[in-house]
């Protein structure tokens, strides 16, 4: 097998089963360079330091395949979003370009491969801000092809260039500047995934969430830029438990959520305007709790016929 060539960038933390599932996924690609990115342990956690040292030692028994490694680790806990915002931050500086792996985050081989050739493709066009593997409608049927531009970045399982990360703001400070806010409102379209974006900003703002996912998505909206989601989910997120930081049960939209294996031929348009079906359709399923509307919404967006209707309830 020749090596993969495209960085990956490995995010972990203090979960040694989940950190062997991934980085054995990853493993099966082999890349020539693999960046750990890792938090410290929690002073107030008795078996956070136990924990994390596990999962470092896991790392090293596992790299067991001809590899550039380069290892950002923690000494003290710096929690979920520092931790992730500085080390994407040097990350991207000193990669240009990667692929994004947290340990709670199981991809689909074909992801890597997808994530390669899409980040190759459009690497100088602007208007992208990401690349996504995760797709929560199960599968979509877009007119296009293999995959679809949306205002929805999921981080997991994603991959960038260090040209889109340089605008990151972690204290976030444009959102309060109106003219930011317009342009957002106007980019998005529909009214209520505004609302929840604009509602997780005021709390990032407010120091009410630590998270640096949202600051990632206000980078990428304030731009007016898409991300580019794979039309087949490749991600399984294995990461609702009790060792989980924040959340320890799956919402509606991942239960019985499948991954699948890399779909059709790469479109050659590129994309400079957001599917509004798309976003309706995954507003549906991010913003509910009903198993039978996250239901509905899949069986729509897996079938074409139903997209002119949709259309037309967005006019």
């Amino acid at each position: 097998m020749h090596a993969f060539a495209t960085p990956i960038i490995f995010a972990v933390f203090n979960r040694p089963a989940a950190t062997r599932r991934v980085l054995a996924r990853i493993r099966e690609v082999r890349p020539r360079r693999l960046h750990i990115i890792a938090d410290g342990p929690r002073p107030n956690h008795f078996d956070d330091a136990v924990r994390c040292r596990e999962v470092r030692a896991n790392i090293e028994e596992l790299l067991d395949w001809k590899c550039e490694v380069s290892r950002d680790y923690a000494g003290e806990n710096l929690g979920c979003g520092r931790r992730l915002a500085t080390g994407l931050t040097a990350a991207f500086a000193e990669l240009g370009e990667a692929i994004v792996v947290e340990d709670d985050v199981l991809p689909h081989v074909d992801f890597f491969a997808f994530c390669a050739q899409m980040l190759a493709r459009y690497r100088d066009a602007p208007e992208v801000h990401a690349i996504n593997g995760f797709n929560p409608l199960g599968r979509y049927a877009p007119r296009r092809g293999d995959f679809v531009p949306s205002v929805f970045n999921s981080v997991w399982g994603w991959a960038s260039w260090q040209r889109a990360w340089a605008d990151y703001q972690y204290e976030m400070d444009d959102w309060y500047d109106p003219a930011v806010q317009e342009t957002i409102r106007e980019f998005v379209r529909l009214p209520l995934i505004h609302q929840h974006f604009a509602q997780h900003f005021e709390q990032v703002c407010a120091g009410l969430l630590d998270t640096w996912d949202y600051q990632w998505c206000f980078a990428q909206l304030r731009r007016r830029r898409v991300a580019l989601v794979s039309a087949v989910n490749f991600v399984e997120n294995i990461g609702f438990d009790q060792t989980a930081t924040h959340t320890l049960r799956p919402p509606a939209f991942l239960r019985g959520l499948p991954t699948y294996s890399a779909g059709r031929a790469a479109q050659s348009k590129l994309p400079t305007d957001p599917d509004p079906i798309f976003d309706r359709l995954c507003a549906e399923v991010y913003l509910t709790d009903s198993p039978l509307r996250v239901t509905a919404a899949r069986f729509a967006a897996a079938r074409p016929f139903t997209h002119s209707f949709i259309a037309r309830t967005l006019r």
